[in-house]
């Protein structure tokens, strides 16, 4: 089966403004921290919500409370943002942009003394929010019944609902023109809508089946529903995978996949994994197996264990004391125990944010998690032992390594040091998971094998550039294309990230940042490994090593083209230039 995703699809601009507000003021904001209606169409959401404390008030609240108040993307009317304000809560305003900018239009042309028609649905919130605008001199139009139905004016303004098919807008107002030629017109669907109407309506035309993520209430998803089915292809509106008609579905050769405004990225991929494992079932023995074994590899990060392994090997052909030296597998075969373990371990900790980043991996370790706790336990006890083989300084690195990974996780900083920092914990500094993940792998990765060459080598260590300088370099070729890993998995996660409060580096500097930022850091890692390679610091395997930094920028464009977005895929490419590096420095032996 293939499965051809939208691009639009899940959450526009204003339900993750909104989903941001709403997070960031139940992380710090006054308590208790309440939405004025469900925050957006979604069940599953606002019980996600509900479970962080963010509860839902009703249309017509208490005269008079605490706390803080939410206003939600559709928007309120005016009285109403009035009354919580008097009433003495602390109201944030997460209005969506466009829906202001329509807001602004009414009140503008009601002071100029128009009466406004809304193209939109009757009781939906955004437009009760409008009608509030218009003071009572505000019409709205779902039909040519309700068109008809308006009564004579004598100046009209016409504005729409954001969420409308503008097909439908553009009827409608046709009928509205014949009745008032001279009427105000403002287009003011969003764009966002209307590409995604036209994404969805495309899609449709080219499969044999539709699916269509979000939830029952949602007139934005409903009407995406409505336009897949117009095509004559066979649509599944569904709110969670539990949802899919499987049977009916798994045998299909293509099927479109898109989601409403208010859908979260982890429904999508959800559901677009579920598909997947249904297509899995009709394949071949042969074939489930392989897909079933690379799906043990990556839920139990031995598929990065091995990887890190590579990262070693190409780290030892890279440094000319390898010719001379040994090959030291078993300092690099403690050092990739230890970076397992370091995942094993933290999976217990890692279950709120997987549920939401990472759907599919969730449910594997909530199967397995604590069994995986243990042999991370047993891991690390694995690599402690090689590392007493090793000499008592590989014993140290290894075990301070160990301690570091404890600290960071649990160490709390005391108030009195530093009273304007809100994340405590080392773990809850923003971009700190990325830098610790770079730094743990390139220390094992470089200094264990250095420690255990040689004493005839150990004893010129101190001061001896011409041994460092290459470590050097390294190590900050691992530390660069872990961090890079680290980050593109943040950045594919940058929305259950926000949703769950977690403040990562694309959480704070946003995507386009971001990637301009891996785009950069890529190329300055070429850089400096082609001037290390020019002034001979560098085993000649070093230029061997600069394809994994061409294949980092390849995958790094493919996933700003949206080539590979989630799932199995996605980390087989992104983790596979570890396995590269290991490929080519096999090459290299081979070969020497």
């Amino acid at each position: 089966m293939r499965i051809i995703l939208a691009k639009a699809a899940g959450f526009c601009m204003g339900v993750r403004r909104a989903m941001q507000t709403v997070v960031g003021e139940a992380r710090s904001g006054p308590k208790p921290v309440r939405t004025l209606g469900p925050l957006i169409h979604n069940p599953q959401v606002i019980e996600m919500l509900r479970n962080k404390g963010v509860e839902t008030l009703p249309r017509n609240p208490p005269d008079a409370g605490a706390g803080t108040v939410v206003i939600r993307a559709h928007g309120v009317t005016p009285d109403e943002k009035d009354h919580l304000c008097a009433g003495g809560y602390n109201v944030i305003d997460a209005t969506c942009p466009h829906v202001i900018r329509i807001q602004k239009l009414i009140a503008r042309f009601i002071a100029e003394d128009f009466s406004i028609v809304i193209v939109g649905d009757h009781g939906h919130a955004e437009v009760e929010g409008l009608l509030g605008y218009a003071r009572g001199r505000g019409r709205v139009v779902e039909s040519e019944a309700d068109v008809a139905a308006l009564p004579d004016v004598e100046k009209v303004c016409v504005v729409s609902q954001t969420t409308q098919s503008p097909e439908h807008f553009e009827r409608l107002l046709g009928l509205i023109q014949k009745r008032w030629p001279e009427c105000t017109v403002h287009r003011t669907i969003c764009g966002s809508t209307d590409h995604r109407q036209k994404e969805t309506v495309e899609i449709a035309r080219q499969v044999d089946a539709m699916i269509v993520v979000g939830g029952r209430n949602s007139a934005n998803t409903i009407r995406l529903a409505e336009l897949a089915a117009e095509t004559g292809t066979p649509t599944y509106h569904v709110e969670t995978s539990d949802d899919l008609d499987v049977e009916s579905l798994k045998r299909l050769k293509t099927v479109g996949l898109t989601a409403g405004a208010s859908t979260p990225n982890w429904m999508i991929v959800e559901v677009a994994e579920r598909l997947n494992e249904a297509a899995r079932s009709t394949r071949p023995l042969p074939y489930r197996a392989l897909a079933g074994f690379i799906r043990f590899l990556l839920g139990t990060h031995l598929y990065l264990a091995i990887g890190a392994f590579g990262a070693g090997l190409g780290c030892m052909v890279m440094d000319p004391l390898t010719e001379t030296g040994g090959f030291p597998f078993v300092a690099l075969l403690a050092a990739s125990l230890y970076i397992l373990s370091m995942y094993l371990l933290n999976i217990p900790s890692d279950q709120e944010a997987e549920k939401y980043r990472d759907p599919l991996r969730w449910r594997f370790h909530q199967k397995w998690g604590r069994s995986l706790f243990r042999v991370g336990i047993l891991v690390m006890t694995a690599a402690l032992a090689l590392g007493v083989f090793q000499g008592l300084m590989a014993f140290g690195v290894l075990a301070l390594a160990a301690a570091a990974g404890v600290v960071y996780r649990t160490y709390r900083m005391p108030d009195r040091l530093l009273p304007e920092v809100r994340q405590r914990r080392l773990v809850e500094i923003p971009g700190s998971k990325d830098l610790f993940m770079g730094l743990a792998w390139a220390t094992v990765l470089t200094l264990l094998p250095l420690l255990s060459r040689r004493p005839d080598v150990l004893k010129d260590l101190p001061g001896n550039w011409e041994i460092w300088l290459p470590v050097g370099v390294s190590f900050l070729y691992v530390f660069t294309l872990v961090f890079i890993r680290s980050v593109v998995f943040d950045l594919r996660e940058i929305q259950a990230d926000q949703i769950v409060g977690r403040e990562t580096i694309p959480v704070l500097l946003g995507k386009e940042r971001t990637r301009i930022l891996l785009a950069v850091l890529t190329g300055l890692l070429l850089a400096a490994m082609l001037l290390a390679m020019r002034e001979g610091k560098l085993a000649s395997a070093g230029y061997l090593m600069l394809l994994p930094v061409f294949y980092t920028w390849g995958y790094l464009y493919l996933y700003h083209r949206r080539a590979i977005l989630h799932g199995i895929p996605f980390e087989i490419v992104v983790d596979g230039k570890f396995i590269l590096i290991g490929v080519l420095a096999l090459m290299w032996f081979w070969l020497k």
